[in-house]
């Protein structure tokens, strides 16, 4: 995109926002967990790109900590001016409210759409133990071996912990999930035979599948990924499983309606930008830039479409 025209397009909205917010001239990312992720990263380019282009400081703040609750908190109770908005994967919105009674915000009603950043998909790999190299196999294994079905996952009550058992409810076989302290020890371990499968985004599993380390045998999208053509999704080998995280930007209740749409219009322009599509790309994943309205869509099917498998597995708060 030319800059030029991106300038021209979103220059104004500053100036149409709430006196405080030009009055700050700051825009506020909040990010509710650690620096250096690929999510990190590419929220910092956003940063970039909406300051460049309406001439204000953007910055980036790491507020980590009760799986990401605490940054969700901090932009609950941030005013209501578009001075600061909320950069997460779908997990704090879609997940956790399921999952923690005491949550300390409500992900609908504390909350308003902006814009989905980017999608990715998750992929099921099995490792040595079983030597599967298809979801056939690996349920003729599973079968047999009802004490060895351990999955890795990253940790407990995220996507990667789900699928496998819907997977494992459909197929009408056993799999325990082992939850590790995120994905590099989840895929080590199923390396080295400690358990039989790890379930994580098919970013993270493209490389050892490639050298034949472990086997991916399904990916969680409708179609499959652009990362792993060779790999079928799990609709196409009989089970109805279909899932994605992704990345969205949100702003705190009550923000102005003129607010929220010129902010999606700036955020949505940066996504579209060469520099952060080529960046995107590079880390797998898949920018997207939707309309608010569309994010909210998204954020309430997979609230519906997710909370009766925690429910099922045991995870919901009580």
């Amino acid at each position: 995109m030319d800059r030029r025209t991106f300038l021209a397009g979103t220059a104004a909205l500053i100036g149409s926002m709430s006196p405080s917010l030009a009055a700050n001239a700051m825009l506020r990312f909040v990010y509710p967990y650690a620096a250096g992720s690929g999510g990190d990263t590419l929220c910092r380019l956003l940063a970039e790109k909406m300051s460049q282009a309406l001439g204000v400081t953007a910055i980036i703040e790491n507020k980590t900590g009760a799986d990401g609750r605490i940054g969700v908190r901090e932009v609950k109770n941030s005013p209501p001016d578009g001075s600061t908005i909320l950069f997460t994967p779908f997990g704090t919105m879609v997940l956790l409210p399921t999952v923690f009674k005491d949550l300390g915000y409500d992900a609908f009603l504390d909350f308003v759409p902006v814009t989905q950043v980017l999608t990715f998909d998750f992929g099921l790999a099995a490792g040595p133990m079983s030597g599967a190299k298809t979801l056939k196999e690996l349920v003729a294994w599973l079968k047999k071996n009802p004490n060895k079905s351990d999955v890795g996952v990253p940790a407990l009550g995220t996507l990667p912990h789900l699928l496998p058992l819907k997977f494992a409810t459909e197929a009408g076989a056993q799999i325990q999930p082992i939850a590790y302290k995120g994905i590099a020890p989840s895929l080590s371990a199923t390396m080295g035979g400690q358990v039989a499968l790890v379930c994580a985004p098919v970013a993270d599993l493209i490389a050892q599948h490639e050298a034949g380390t472990i086997h991916l045998l399904a990916v969680s999208g409708k179609t499959r990924s652009q990362d792993a053509p060779d790999v079928p999704t799990f609709a196409e080998q009989g089970y109805q499983i279909e899932g994605y995280g992704w990345y969205g930007i949100f702003a705190p209740a009550h923000t102005p309606p003129d607010v929220v749409t010129k902010l999606n219009r700036t955020l949505v322009e940066a996504v579209h930008s060469d520099q952060f599509q080529q960046r995107a790309k590079a880390l797998h994943l898949t920018p997207t830039g939707t309309t608010a309205a569309e994010l909210a869509s998204i954020q309430k099917s997979d609230f519906e479409r997710w909370a009766p498998v925690i429910k099922a597995a045991g995870l919901a708060a009580k």
